[in-house]
């Protein structure tokens, strides 16, 4: 069981009646860039769960993962924050089992590659634009 208290993301994205509030592009990435990194791992775990984020911060167990969300910087910090832009986008229109299917996915729009692996695996300068696309695309779909 994890020892952080419960994230940010559950209070945030919920709105009135308990409903999920949407969060526009510009507000999910002014939510990842106004938090420490440590808070980025909680809230991304939160979503997208321990071994998703150990995938996208390229390690090998999810010890790791669990030691960035309490006292240590997280490998990846950028790649990581990134993910949690695109995942609040998706994720404020959904529940998480969406956000963290489209991350696990071979997408069309993205040359049938899988967003997780493209973090994971290619510089992020390079995939930025593709990938909020690919989200702001599927966003407006839900």
């Amino acid at each position: 069981m994890s020892r952080h208290p419960a994230g940010k993301f559950s209070s945030m994205v919920q709105g009135d009646a308990g409903g999920r509030r949407v969060l526009s592009d510009v507000e999910a990435f002014n939510h990842a860039v106004a938090l420490d990194s440590h808070a980025v791992v909680r809230e991304l775990v939160d979503v997208l769960g321990l071994t998703a984020v150990a995938v996208l911060g390229d390690v090998g167990e999810t010890r790791s993962v669990q030691r960035w969300m309490d006292d240590r910087e997280p490998r990846r910090a950028n790649e990581l924050r990134f993910a949690l832009q695109l995942a609040l986008m998706l994720t404020s229109r959904a529940d998480a089992a969406i956000a963290r299917s489209w991350f696990a996915a071979t997408n069309p729009q993205l040359g049938d590659r899988a967003p997780i692996f493209m973090l994971r695996d290619r510089p992020l300068r390079d995939i930025e634009g593709p990938l909020l696309e690919a989200a702001r695309s599927f966003a407006g779909r839900l």
